[in-house]
């Protein structure tokens, strides 16, 4: 039996009061994607390959945003990883 799509979304509340919404995506082929709304943008993002918890990062190259999520906390970052949203928390 094939496995199917699974799209799910995630409210995280972050430092200084910000909320942060991740609408996750698994594919029927394996592959999982996040998507952020960012500086008024929807910024699709990629799963990379690490040793624990889903990190994933910005598909297109101008964005340099990185998601790195473990559990029930994530962290926005960029470039060099700068935070931009920290300490986050799954509020959902």
């Amino acid at each position: 039996m094939a496995a199917s799509q699974e799209i799910s979304k995630s409210i995280y509340t972050c430092n200084d009061n910000q909320v942060m919404e991740v609408i996750y995506i698994n594919t029927e082929a394996g592959n999982a994607y996040a998507i952020i709304n960012q500086v008024n943008e929807m910024i699709p993002m990629r799963l990379m390959k690490m040793a624990s918890g889903a990190n994933y990062e910005a598909l297109d190259k101008n964005y340099t945003y990185k998601l790195y999520t473990k559990g029930k906390t994530a962290e926005l970052v960029e470039g060099d990883d700068k935070p931009v949203l920290s300490n986050c928390s799954l509020a959902n």
